[in-house]
């Protein structure tokens, strides 16, 4: 016999699957984009900035091969971290990662479907975004080590390197990232040439994946709000860089 809880689960599961048929109903309506962006690409900074992400990943690799399975440091749970469930929830972890993998579809196509030279310059500013975004994602959460929230369950003994990869959340930074970029890509366009409803999208998705991480027990609600602020901050401040 079901139970409140498997209900509840099914609803949200539910949720999202309409809310992903919704927003690609929505992209359906939207337009080519015509007005040329006020940013600017420039081979010598492209080739500095693409060079920099891939010393900072190699960084990372060699990091990550100097930690060790065991050393995770269990934070004090404080006041909104309280909300985490300390289990872990494969349904909804799976639920995270649809949004995820959606959130990554809706933005792919919207870029797909600008013109040639809006295509190639909004494309460059994401995969940059990203790449930034991830670097920085993994770094930290190599040098913080947080349990995830499931490994403060009684009797809990993995022992994977990701189960110290709490802080701060991958998916949710980076879909924030997704969002970010198409909306501050889309404000260095003419206003007639906006595509707020992608915006929407994106970031319902991306707020949807946060919450399902939290549910799955794998992040605490402190990883998503850090994930959020540096995909975004990201997005932000690499757009700006391009700025005429």
């Amino acid at each position: 016999m079901p139970t409140f809880s498997t209900i509840g689960l099914g609803l949200e599961k539910i949720r999202s699957v309409l809310t992903i048929i919704l927003l690609f109903g929505l992209i359906l309506h939207s337009n080519p984009v015509v007005s040329q962006p006020s940013v600017i690409i420039s081979k010598g900074k492209e080739a500095g900035i693409y060079g920099g992400l891939a010393v900072h990943s190699f960084i990372n690799l060699k990091l990550e091969e100097k930690i060790s399975v065991n050393e995770i440091h269990y934070w004090k749970i404080r006041r909104i971290d309280r909300l985490a469930p300390l289990r872990f929830s494969s349904a909804y972890a799976r639920t995270s990662d649809i949004t995820f993998a959606a959130t990554g579809l809706l933005a792919l196509y919207c870029v797909s479907q600008r013109q040639t030279a809006e295509r190639n310059t909004a494309g460059l500013l994401m995969t940059q975004n990203l790449w930034m975004t991830w670097n920085i994602t993994q770094t930290t959460k190599m040098l913080a080590r947080r349990a995830r929230p499931y490994a403060s369950e009684s009797g809990f003994s993995d022992g994977k390197k990701d189960d110290a990869y709490s802080f701060f959340s991958g998916h949710t930074s980076l879909t924030a990232c997704m969002a970010a970029s198409h909306y501050f890509y889309d404000r260095s366009l003419a206003i007639k040439d906006r595509r707020p409803g992608i915006t929407l999208g994106l970031t319902v998705l991306s707020i949807g994946t946060g919450i399902f991480r939290i549910k799955a027990g794998k992040h605490f609600p402190t990883d998503v709000l850090a994930g959020v602020i540096m995909g975004t901050g990201v997005a932000y401040l690499n757009t700006k860089l391009h700025g005429r």
